[in-house]
């Protein structure tokens, strides 16, 4: 009898348990769908403001802005057809304009920090093939990551700089920052899922990062010190 009943509670408690799973799916997926309406009013006004930023001579912010709301859409899209075989979005690269583009998408973060950001380009017109979208998530989430290094640390002027190298076969990313740098056991943990030392973090950003690395056949690494800042470096095969 006793057993008879452990097993309908059991299966009970694994129908809620399915049921619950399902309302948050069904929640989470209403959320995304929902964020996708000020998105579209927010590029609406980009657009509208494209004419205006040329006459200044500053189209490319314009152009990043709207990127990036794209962008995000192709997230949200990804996410509510995640159950769906993905589409191989692919491309050529080119690692020069690439790196440009994530300095101006955060200058203004920067600036606000009293941090330097700056870029060094490669000599050529070096490419990496991958997915565009995967590729700026993973290094907004480094560039983000050196910028509140800083701020986490108090610190006063800082340096943040983005470099871009290739030989006849690799392609290098390289995100330096002369922050307050990382312990060994920090940097042995680094990478591993829901480990974070941000009071506010949720530790999956840079196993994400990996994982997208890897995907594109490439190697993410760092180098850290404390009080000498770190150094990631993003290892990737040339185009």
């Amino acid at each position: 009898m006793n057993n008879e009943m452990e097993k309908e509670e059991k299966r009970y408690i694994k129908k809620a348990e399915g049921k619950i799973q399902e309302s948050e799916v069904q929640l989470a997926a209403a959320l995304a769908h929902e964020i996708r309406n000020p998105l579209t009013t927010v590029k609406g006004f980009m657009e509208l403001l494209k004419p205006y930023l040329i006459e200044i001579g500053k189209e490319q912010y314009a152009q990043i802005a709207i990127d990036e709301i794209n962008r995000a859409n192709d997230l949200i899209y990804e996410f509510l057809n995640a159950s769906k075989p993905g589409i191989n979005k692919k491309t050529e690269i080119d690692l020069n304009t690439l790196i440009q583009e994530m300095k101006i998408s955060f200058e203004n973060q920067a600036n606000i920090k009293n941090i330097n950001l700056s870029v060094n380009l490669c000599p050529g017109e070096p490419a990496i093939y991958g997915d565009l979208n995967k590729i700026k998530q993973v290094l907004t989430n480094l560039i983000k990551n050196a910028l509140e290094a800083f701020e986490e640390a108090h610190a006063g002027e800082g340096m943040v700089c983005l470099t871009a190298k290739s030989n006849s076969r690799k392609t290098q990313i390289i995100i330096e920052d002369n922050g307050p740098g990382m312990t060994e056991e920090t940097i042995s943990r680094l990478f591993l899922p829901f480990y974070t030392t941000k009071e506010k973090g949720t530790g999956i950003g840079l196993s994400i990062c990996r994982k997208i690395i890897e995907e594109h056949k490439g190697s993410i690494k760092v180098h850290s010190r404390l009080s000498q800042g770190s150094v990631f470096t993003i290892e990737l095969p040339m185009a």
